[in-house]
């Protein structure tokens, strides 16, 4: 199964974003260094899912039925408010890299001043990769292997509620707003 998917470093995935089809299918940010983020898991009570692609531990599962060079992009890109995933990393790693959120009042997603969206894609590029492939059935795949092996940085169909609860707090904390449990639902 990992042959069929196109596994690159998130650097070489932002640089040439053509690698990857203009349609549907599941990816994957693989955490290339897991020592580089234990510290800030082991802060919030979250640990890595031994769900591998290779060697590397699986951080997020996404899916998208249009464009997975889109999406992909978007997560590769300087831009927090229009990332899960980045929104996620970033609010496990706010401590560790001294990021600061910049406020966007009434907005259900936050961003980080320029000079830290700089620093948390620093942090992607050298130690993300991106992994890729096509898929008619993208969305199927993706709940049934988040509620399966709850990747650390996924909040939505995971059965692992606590883990899930734990990054809509920090999530929540870093938009200045107390957790809103009926969320998560």
């Amino acid at each position: 199964m990992t042959s069929t998917y196109l596994i690159q470093p998130a650097r070489a995935m932002r640089d040439h974003a053509r690698m990857l089809p203009e349609t549907g299918g599941v990816y994957a940010m693989l955490l290339d260094n897991p020592e580089a983020l234990e510290p800030a898991l082991r802060r919030a009570s979250l640990k890595l899912d031994p769900l591998r692609l290779g060697k590397r531990a699986i951080l997020y599962l996404g899916a998208t039925e249009d464009s997975l060079r889109t999406r992909v992009k978007c997560h590769l890109s300087d831009d927090t408010c229009i990332s899960t995933f980045r929104m996620s990393l970033g609010a496990v790693l706010a401590e560790e890299l001294g990021l600061v959120v910049w406020p966007r009042p009434g907005e259900r997603y936050f961003g980080f001043e320029r000079e830290s969206e700089l620093k948390l894609s620093a942090w992607v590029q050298a130690n993300v990769s991106v992994a890729a492939r096509v898929s008619r059935h993208a969305m199927k795949i993706e709940k049934a292997l988040i509620a399966s092996r709850h990747p650390a940085l996924n909040i939505k169909f995971r059965n692992d509620r606590q883990g899930a609860e734990v990054l809509m707090l920090m999530r929540e904390r870093m938009r200045g707003l107390p957790i809103d449990r009926a969320s998560l639902n």
